[in-house]
């Protein structure tokens, strides 16, 4: 080999080791490290996390803010506070310790959004932001994030597209990072499920109307009986019982304080009464047109648990505990619930009468 040609070769393996160096994407004040392709996209944040304070995850048209607590739990910032998973936490700074640079990419910023490392501020785009700050507002971890590759044949590990902001390297980097923004994606949506075995009556009671009650004799009756049934009330079944079970799976869309709909028009309350003497009301509010529900819960000694009752059935014992951890839960919110359960909830007599029978003729 010529000497021309050994030069050459010598300058191009310095290229390519030049291409094995990655920018360190730390939150710290704008520095460069030498960090070879497979190590750590955040070398050493798993115990900087430890003293994190606020995650932000911001696209171009959503953000989600958690915040943490004094008391070391995680929240929603624009509502209150309320509680996240602490899974969903655990696993977003898992990921953010286990990821690693595998590849490196496009510099060309006109190519960014084909990975979707554009800009979060780009209109329609789809990459997503992600800042993590410590008590101080020092950032711990911050990087922009694009697509995923996820393949399933041969069971490949999942990889996603990673930009630092302010910079045009990009990178691919192996591993698993949710990083959703919706928060309903990160809370514990259900708000209560009492079986209806449970549930001795219900009144449901909408704002302007007549409360209306249904019963249950037994924890094993199959049916429900409207309370005070006018005559030549024709019933339908259907409707009735669905107000002892309209507790049962209950999910909200959306959160608040319960401070925040203190001034919102009275719609109506719902009250339940339980075989173990658990009591729940769920009084309804109308608040920046959407229908609230406070939660608040009690207890009333029934005396003890009668033989053969059914497991969904509790002791007073148990009954009182639960009455009381509900209160903690509950009492500080306002729910938005699935429409049709707020429908139940605001039943009126006339809703649970059966249609006229057809005309033969």
């Amino acid at each position: 080999m010529t000497r021309r040609g050994v030069l050459m070769l010598g300058a191009g393996a310095a290229i390519v080791a030049a291409g094995a160096v990655a920018v360190v994407m730390t939150g710290e004040t704008t520095r460069t490290e030498a960090a070879l392709i497979g190590q750590p996209v955040f070398p050493g944040v798993a115990a900087r996390l430890a003293e994190a304070r606020t995650v932000e995850i911001r696209k171009a048209d959503a953000t989600l803010s958690l915040t943490r607590a004094e008391d070391g739990t995680w929240g929603l910032a624009d509502r209150g506070g309320f509680p996240v998973r602490a899974d969903r936490v655990r696993e977003l700074f898992a990921g953010l310790g286990e990821l690693r640079l595998i590849e490196e990419r496009t510099g060309n910023p006109e190519l960014f959004s084909r990975l979707g490392l554009e800009d979060v501020t780009v209109a329609g785009g789809t990459s997503q932001l992600l800042t993590v700050k410590d008590g101080q507002g020092r950032v711990i971890a911050e990087a922009i994030l694009g697509r995923r590759r996820i393949r399933t044949a041969g069971n490949l590990p999942e990889a996603i597209y990673i930009r630092r902001p302010g910079e045009n390297r990009t990178f691919l980097a192996e591993g698993q990072l949710r990083t959703d923004t919706d928060p309903m994606l990160w809370v514990e949506r259900e708000v209560l499920d009492i079986k209806r075995q449970r549930i001795a009556s219900a009144t449901a009671h909408r704002a302007g109307e007549d409360a209306v009650t249904v019963v249950r004799d037994t924890p094993a009756a199959e049916q429900a009986t409207m309370a005070d049934m006018p005559e030549g009330f024709r019933p339908d079944q259907g409707k009735i019982d669905d107000l002892p079970r309209a507790l049962e799976w209950m999910t909200f869309n959306d959160v608040r304080p319960a401070a925040a709909v203190a001034a919102g028009t009275p719609t109506g309350e719902a009250r339940f009464a339980s075989f173990d003497g658990l009591t729940l009301t769920l009084r309804i509010v109308t608040a920046d047109d959407k229908r609230w529900a406070l939660v608040s819960a009690g207890w009333e000694d029934k005396g003890p648990r009668s033989e053969g009752a059914p497991p969904e059935v509790r002791t007073p014992e148990e009954a009182r505990a639960e009455a009381e951890a509900l209160t903690r839960r509950h009492a500080p919110w306002a729910y938005q619930l699935v429409d049709w359960k707020t429908d139940i909830l605001l039943l009126r007599r006339e809703d649970m009468q059966a249609p006229p029978p057809r005309d033969p003729s």
